[in-house]
């Protein structure tokens, strides 16, 4: 249900006006976005990193724990920029799976993942957002358990009581890391078509990752799914 929905970058995004997107409110709940300063803040960060992507093409890094960083262009749109992606160093036989999606909200719009000209932002948009926070599981299991916690906040309705009770119970034990990526330098391109969003057709940027840094789903569901 939510994967389904979340998978739809491009060819669900309005051109109308873009969501609102509150940095802050990320700021206030998980941390500061901004690059750390300072040794004791650096040493909170397990691994760190610079690279570059251009137009087309996907960025692969192992980060430890069994865990690869990507960036991936979208299916539908592969030269129109990146999403961000968590993935297991050896994907399970049968369908592949990704980490960071189930815990990243917002679910149905635009979030820090989205590295691409959509909903109703143009790439110049895009770019301009230079410090973007995600967070992600680390096991298949705890991405099967998350999606569930999640499913039971967005559709009560379709699952099962003891499924519900589950989930509730869960959302404690799910242990969520964070991961941080800073656009360094951007370079865009118009798009063809008269009043299209274009292109980000290369990025130079700094990631950072803390494993385990005391957030659970249940921070993720809580304070940004059921917001007080």
């Amino acid at each position: 249900m939510l994967a389904a929905l979340a998978a739809c970058v491009l060819s669900c995004s309005p051109l109308g006006a873009a969501p609102p997107h509150d940095p802050a409110m990320a700021s206030s709940i998980f941390g500061s976005q901004k690059k750390k300063n300072g040794r004791a803040e650096a040493e909170q960060v397990d691994f760190h990193m610079t690279g570059e992507i251009t137009q087309g093409k996907t960025f692969a890094q192992n980060i430890g724990h069994g865990l690869v960083f990507e960036l991936v262009p979208p299916s539908n749109a592969p030269n129109a920029g990146w999403i961000i992606e968590i993935v297991p160093a050896e994907q399970p036989s049968g369908n592949a799976v990704e980490f960071s999606q189930i815990a990243t909200p917002p679910y149905h719009t635009y979030n820090d993942r989205i590295i691409v000209p959509a909903y109703g932002r143009s790439a110049a948009d895009v770019a301009n957002l230079k410090d973007r926070t995600f967070f992600f599981v680390d096991s298949v299991d705890d991405e099967h358990r998350a999606e569930e916690v999640v499913n039971a906040t967005y559709y009560p309705g379709d699952i099962s009581d003891e499924a519900r009770v589950r989930a509730v119970a869960e959302e404690k034990e799910i242990q969520v890391s964070k991961g941080e990526l800073h656009l360094l330098k951007t370079h865009t391109t118009r798009s063809e078509t008269f009043g299209g969003p274009g292109n980000i057709d290369r990025i130079r940027f700094e990631l950072e990752i803390e494993f385990s840094p005391g957030l659970t789903m249940a921070d993720i569901v809580a304070r940004v799914v059921r917001p007080q």
